[in-house]
């Protein structure tokens, strides 16, 4: 029973109960031509899926996991955005089950030592203006417990010329109000790459200058 309930991807439901809960983001769904149908119920078809799974204080990392999934479901997935609930096994983190019954949880990220820091690129990036076309929350915290939030962002260094980028930062509550589309913020850029974007909301909520 055990060989044919992960021969057509069955769910591991004792991993749905017992393992670490994550989130994780559907890379890629090759769907196979195995179905199941049970009783009156939906037919199932299972996949195999590419997920990037992030837990409470772990790096992020891809595995591949296969299980059914009824067949009306399968065109909401979006590979690099569906966002779904995980649960990982604590003694083989790339054993996972989707947790199909839950939202996904918010998760704190690890801190990586050796990644230009947040902090490291407001306290020695330059200065640019920058404008905000979208933001959403990303359902994570960085290591300092602030939320996370996804960006696209149009940078308009002083040196060259403006440029569109996508980024995650942390976000302080009392910035919520400037989080619509068009709302001009001050960045600064870090060192490793374009993509190194950082709003500095401590000047974005400072109290204009008398003058």
């Amino acid at each position: 029973m055990g060989f044919l309930k992960k021969l057509t991807g069955g769910t591991d439901k004792k991993l749905l109960e017992t393992g670490l809960p994550g989130r994780g983001i559907i890379l890629a769904v090759a769907p196979s031509g195995t179905t199941v149908q049970m009783g009156n119920g939906l037919v199932e078809r299972s996949c195999q899926f590419r997920v990037q799974v992030t837990l409470d204080n772990t790096p992020p990392y891809e595995t591949i996991v296969k299980q059914r999934i009824p067949e009306v479901y399968l065109p909401q997935f979006q590979p690099g955005v569906s966002v779904v609930a995980v649960r990982a096994n604590p003694e083989k983190l790339e054993e996972i089950a989707l947790d199909f019954e839950n939202q996904p949880p918010t998760v704190t990220l690890a801190r990586d030592p050796s990644a230009e820091s947040a902090a490291d690129v407001l306290a020695n990036g330059r200065p640019a203006k920058g404008v905000i076309v979208e933001s959403a929350p990303l359902g994570m915290k960085n290591a300092d417990g602030v939320d996370m939030y996804g960006f696209v962002l149009t940078v308009m260094p002083d040196d060259q010329a403006p440029y569109q980028v996508k980024v995650g930062n942390p976000t302080p509550p009392e910035a919520i109000p400037l989080l619509f589309p068009g709302s001009n913020v001050p960045v600064k850029l870090g060192h490793s790459g374009p993509d190194s974007v950082v709003i500095d909301w401590k000047q974005a909520l400072a109290p204009p200058a008398a003058g």
